[in-house]
C-alpha cells in the first residue's frame, strides 16, 4: 500500500486541523482542532472521523503539534482507549487551561492526564512509523514538527511555525543537523494570502517596550494569555525598580514554563512578577512598570485608577479581533489617553515557509492551514505542489 496522507479538515482554511498518515497496517492522526471564527457565537462543526470519533475502525494513536485549540479543540471526541501524544510542557498547559476558574472541566482534565510526552529529538514508534519530534518556534511555546519514516519514506509535517520568534533559529540546526532531505513536506501556509510587509521579531517588540516605558509612566499590555515567549519577553524589558504585573493565571502559567525550561535557556528564568493586590498597585502608582491585561471589568477599573496621560495600552495581539464588527476592544483601547499596536505574527512569513521548504528539498509539497492553497504554487515554482481537498486520500 505505501504511505497514504488524507487531511479531513484544513486544506482550505486556517485552523480546525486534522490530518491522516496511514500504512497498510497503522494509522495516526497529527491533532484534532476546533474551526477558527470572529463570530462571537460561532461554533466549530464536529470532526466526524471513523475509527477515532467512533468504533467503526482504528486508530494507533493521536499527536498533538501544540496547546492551540484549533489544534486540539476536539480531542474530547477522540475515542478514550486512543493514545494521544503531545509534549509535556503542551500537556501541562492544557490542564492549567482546564483547571482555570471555577467551571473546570472534570471530563477534559481527566482526558489530559492520559497524554503521553514526547521528549524533542528522540524518535519513538508507532506501529509502522518512526517518529521524531522537534521543538519548533511559534505563538505557542513548545510547538512541533515530526519527522515520520515509514515504507521507506521520509514526511515532514511542519505544524505550525516561524522563524522571527525568540527560539526561531532553531528550524535551520534542526534541518541541516537532524533532517536533511525528505520526500514531503507537508506544511502550514497560513501567511500566503496575506500582503508581504516587513517581518518583525519578537526582540523588535521587546526593544519597542524599552522605548515606551522611558516615554510613559505605565504601560499596560493585551496580548494572548498562552503567548509565553511574548510576555517573558517583555517582562524581562521592564527596568529595576518598576513593577512587572500580571493575573494569577499568567504568572502560573509563566512558572510552569520556567520550571521546565529554565535548564535550557536563561531567557526562561523566572521573571518578577507580581499579582494585582491593593499593594502592588500603590507601588505601581508610585513607580510605574508594566501590566498585562485582559479585556474585563477587573482591568478596566485598574486602568482607570491612573493617570490617561502619563499611559499607554500595547495591543500585542491579530488585529482581525479588534476590527471585527462586535468587538468590545476599540473601546477597551481608549481606556488610556493612547494606545499603540505591538505584535508580530505566529506564522512563518511566505519568504520562510520558501526558505523551509527548499533547506528540506521535497520531491512534493502539500500546503495545509490556509485559505490560499494555491499561492504555494507561485511561492514554490520550481517544486511539484499538491492541491487536496479535505478528505481526499493520497498515495505518497
Amino acid at each position: 500500500m505505501g504511505l497514504k496522507l488524507c487531511i479531513h479538515r484544513g486544506t482550505h482554511q486556517i485552523g480546525g486541523i486534522a490530518a491522516e498518515i496511514s500504512t497498510a497496517s497503522t494509522r495516526i492522526f497529527i491533532d484534532m482542532g476546533d474551526e477558527l471564527s470572529l463570530d462571537s457565537n460561532f461554533v466549530s462543526a464536529p470532526l466526524n472521523i471513523p475509527g477515532v470519533t467512533d468504533g467503526n475502525g482504528y486508530c494507533d494513536a493521536v499527536l498533538f503539534t501544540h496547546y492551540h485549540g484549533d489544534h486540539t479543540g476536539q480531542m474530547l471526541r477522540i475515542r478514550p482507549e486512543i493514545p494521544i501524544y503531545a509534549g509535556a510542557l503542551t500537556k501541562d498547559i492544557m490542564r492549567l487551561s482546564a483547571e482555570r476558574g471555577g467551571q473546570k472541566n472534570e471530563a477534559l482534565c481527566k482526558r489530559i492526564e492520559t497524554i503521553q510526552a514526547f521528549s524533542p529529538g528522540k524518535p519513538f514508534l508507532i506501529g509502522d512509523f518512526q517518529i521524531t519530534p522537534f521543538c519548533i518556534d511559534h505563538s505557542a511555546c513548545d510547538s512541533y514538527m515530526f519527522l515520520i519514516e515509514a515504507d521507506g519514506k521520509r514526511l515532514l509535517y511542519t505544524g505550525d511555525f516561524r522563524l522571527h520568534g525568540v527560539r526561531g533559529n532553531v528550524m535551520d540546526k534542526i534541518l541541516d543537523r537532524r533532517i536533511g532531505k525528505v520526500d514531503v513536506v507537508v506544511t502550514e501556509g497560513t501567511t500566503v494570502s496575506r500582503s508581504e510587509h516587513e517581518v518583525v521579531t519578537e526582540w523588535d517588540l521587546q526593544k519597542r517596550v524599552k522605548a515606551y516605558l522611558r516615554q510613559y509612566k505605565y504601560v499596560f499590555v493585551l496580548c494572548a494569555t498562552t503567548n509565553l515567549d511574548r510576555i517573558f519577553a517583555l517582562a524581562r524589558a521592564v527596568p529595576r525598580g518598576k513593577y512587572c504585573i500580571c493575573d494569577e493565571y499568567q504568572k502560573t502559567l509563566v512558572k510552569v514554563v520556567s520550571e521546565r525550561w529554565s535548564s535550557l535557556s536563561t531567557f526562561y528564568e523566572m521573571p518578577k512578577l507580581n499579582t494585582p493586590g491593593s499593594n502592588i498597585l500603590q507601588g505601581f502608582q508610585e513607580r510605574g512598570g508594566l501590566m498585562f491585561v485582559r479585556v474585563n471589568r477587573q482591568f478596566e477599573r485598574i486602568i482607570r485608577q491612573f493617570d490617561p496621560q502619563q499611559s499607554i495600552l500595547l495591543y500585542s495581539m491579530w488585529d482581525g479581533y479588534r476590527t471585527k464588527p462586535d468587538s468590545t476592544i476599540p473601546e477597551f483601547l481608549s481606556l488610556t489617553g493612547t494606545w499603540a499596536e505591538l505584535h508580530t505574527s505566529g506564522h512563518a512569513s511566505p519568504d520562510n515557509l520558501r526558505h523551509v521548504i527548499e533547506k528540506a528539498d521535497p520531491e512534493i509539497i502539500i500546503p495545509m492551514h490556509t485559505d490560499a492553497p494555491q499561492k504555494m504554487q507561485t511561492l514554490c515554482q520550481n517544486r511539484k505542489v499538491i492541491l487536496l481537498k479535505d478528505r481526499e486520500e493520497l498515495l505518497l
